[in-house]
């Protein structure tokens, strides 16, 4: 498919490896459809998903006169992902690609050593985060360098299957068997998991399918046109499933008192807890323990 770029484009060409479909004037893929300032409107706009939800949970922090670095950082890190990511999809530069591809890791990797470390002392939770920065310093040099991704892909990957499988760990140490908070904390971790994957496949398909969603948004027309901007989807779904994830943690980890826990977490991780998320979540856990038993 053809890629057209404005003449007075004011990043000047693309330069970087990927270009997403964002599009509205079939049949050429046109960067830059809506303004000379940016190149993928919708690309860049939904990356306030993230910066949002980073906002409100640093907020919540204060509110609750409990923010602290060790817990404001993954928060901190949700919203570089945001602004990593805005600024790669504004301007398409290569650069600004190496930006958005290591600010996943910003998140991740605070996640990674609260998860790991919970039990540690100040000593070992030193050594462990040293660690994990050291090696996360060693592999954005080498990214950067070489542009090389399974590395890359495979710590991101590794990453959240670690977090994953420690936040189940959590989850059964740290709430009482059969109450209501861990039945609403499952529904939560049920579904962001589940709206996490649901962003991957918009993603696979948006790669896909693209001269297919080109055609159609054409045929549709502004505004409408835009819901089919699969990307700019999964970043709102990815941003709901991170922070989802982030609150969840920082609610384990942190000791927090579960009563009325929906308190310390923003829609839809509360309509979660409450919906048939929570009873999904409720059957699995007691088919563990009968399991276990």
């Amino acid at each position: 498919m053809q890629i057209d770029t404005p003449a007075d484009a004011f990043w000047g060409l693309p330069s970087s490896k990927a270009n997403f479909c964002e599009q509205v004037a079939a049949p050429l893929r046109l960067d830059y459809v809506v303004t000379r300032y940016v190149a993928e409107f919708i690309n860049s706009l939904t990356n306030l998903c993230y910066v949002f939800y980073a906002i409100y949970g640093l907020r919540r922090l204060q509110q609750a006169r409990s923010i602290s670095f060790s817990r404001a950082l993954p928060y901190y890190g949700l919203m570089a992902v945001g602004l990593c990511s805005a600024i790669y999809h504004v301007s398409l530069q290569y650069h600004t690609q190496m930006l958005d591809d290591l600010s996943m890791l910003f998140t991740t990797t605070p996640l990674l050593h609260r998860v790991l470390t919970v039990n540690a002392n100040r000593k070992d939770s030193f050594v462990a985060g040293a660690a994990i920065y050291m090696a996360l310093s060693l592999l954005i040099i080498y990214h950067v360098t070489t542009d090389e991704l399974i590395i890359h892909a495979s710590f991101f990957v590794s990453s959240i299957a670690i977090i994953g499988i420690r936040t189940i760990q959590l989850l059964k140490q740290r709430t009482t068997e059969n109450s209501t908070a861990r039945r609403q904390v499952w529904g939560m971790v049920v579904f962001g998991a589940g709206i996490f994957h649901l962003g991957y496949i918009v993603w696979l398909v948006d790669s896909w399918a693209c001269e297919w969603l080109t055609s159609t948004r054409a045929a549709i027309g502004l505004p409408w046109a835009w819901l089919l901007e699969l990307h700019g989807w999964w970043h709102i779904f990815t941003g709901i499933g991170a922070y989802t994830f982030i609150a969840v943690i920082d609610q384990l980890v942190s000791g927090g008192d579960h009563q009325d826990i929906d308190a310390n977490f923003a829609w839809p991780a509360t309509w979660a807890s409450q919906s048939i998320f929570a009873g999904v979540a409720s059957t699995m856990v007691g088919a563990d323990d009968k399991k276990h038993n």
